[in-house]
């Protein structure tokens, strides 16, 4: 039997602090190889493209895909759950919050183990679906003391602060990156930008930047020599990064980023990593791993539940 759970449904179940233990836990069974990661795919057709990426948890016992196409009519997301013992599975369901929370997780995450202190001045770069649990993401492992808003439609912005304010954060919103991160020590940017807008002028004095918003290798947030600027750099998967990341691609040069300098966030997670030089750039843009650590959370919690009738569960071979 196959349990089917709408968006609507998830949005009863995801917990962010949940979540955060989900995919912490993720990276660091990843790092002794307990989890097996495939890098995103693409197909592509005119006005669409077609993205997978699918992972193994024996630890556990399992499987999942996620996939999501984008279209001029937006996009769909859509995961499945199996078990690993005998192919079954388990679970069909939306994945669009399940997408924002476990890339907010991450988020999270590494600012634990990268920016190490326990609160934080944050200030985030981005006001659109992705951008609150960014915050909620930092603020499970954090404490934030402030957010600045930056992005660039001024009534998003401000829209986006008064969501934070109504939930207990003290946030103000900015007309510039560089006013936003003026003071910051933590922050995200969760943005659609296709050419960058921080350079090393405006990430001066920064502990720790989350860059979550490019996954096309010709779409850039932060600058090459913004990149160049960081201590160390940390992504969440090195072969998706060196496909996917515009960030770190455009920055790669002789005289400048290096390849060979960077780390995985499971070996710092798992504690193989001994030293790491700051500021941190932590380069997000969301693994099949989180999916399936997270997609197994919601399922478990849905069956504890009880609430799910025989309605949203059906037969498949």
């Amino acid at each position: 039997m196959t349990l089917i759970l709408t968006e609507k449904d998830l949005d009863t179940l995801l917990d962010m602090r949940e979540v955060v233990s989900s995919v912490e836990e993720a990276f660091r069974r990843e790092a002794f190889g307990e989890a097996d990661n495939s890098p995103r795919t693409r197909s592509h057709a005119p006005g669409a493209v077609l993205n997978a990426m699918h992972a193994c948890l024996p630890y556990i016992g399992r499987g999942g895909l996620k996939c999501y196409l984008s279209s001029r009519m937006g996009t769909r997301f859509v995961f499945v759950l199996f078990d690993l013992s005998d192919g079954r599975p388990l679970a069909v369901m939306g994945a669009d919050s399940l997408g924002r929370y476990r890339t907010g997780a991450a988020s999270g995450v590494a600012t634990k183990f990268l920016y190490k202190r326990t609160s934080a001045k944050l200030a985030i770069c981005g006001s659109g679906k992705q951008a609150f649990a960014q915050v909620l993401g930092i603020a499970a492992t954090t404490s934030v003391t402030s957010v600045n808003v930056w992005s660039p439609n001024s009534e998003h912005r401000d829209a986006f602060c008064f969501k934070l304010k109504q939930d207990g954060f003290d946030s103000k919103a900015f007309g510039s990156p560089a006013e936003a991160l003026a003071g910051a020590d933590v922050a995200c940017t969760i943005t659609s930008a296709k050419t960058p807008f921080l350079n090393p002028e405006v990430l001066r004095g920064l502990s720790h930047l989350n860059a979550c918003g490019s996954n096309q290798p010709d779409r850039a947030e932060v600058s090459a020599t913004g990149v160049a600027s960081f201590g160390s750099v940390v992504v969440d998967d090195i072969r998706q990064a060196t496909s996917e990341y515009g960030d770190l691609i455009q920055a790669a040069k002789p005289d400048g980023f290096s390849w060979d300098l960077v780390t995985e966030l499971k070996e710092v997670i798992a504690g193989k990593v001994s030293r790491l030089s700051a500021p941190t750039l932590f380069k997000s843009g969301g693994v099949a791993i989180e999916d399936v650590a997270v997609g197994n959370m919601i399922y478990e919690k849905a069956l504890d539940s009880g609430r799910f009738s025989d309605a949203s569960v059906v037969n498949l071979p």
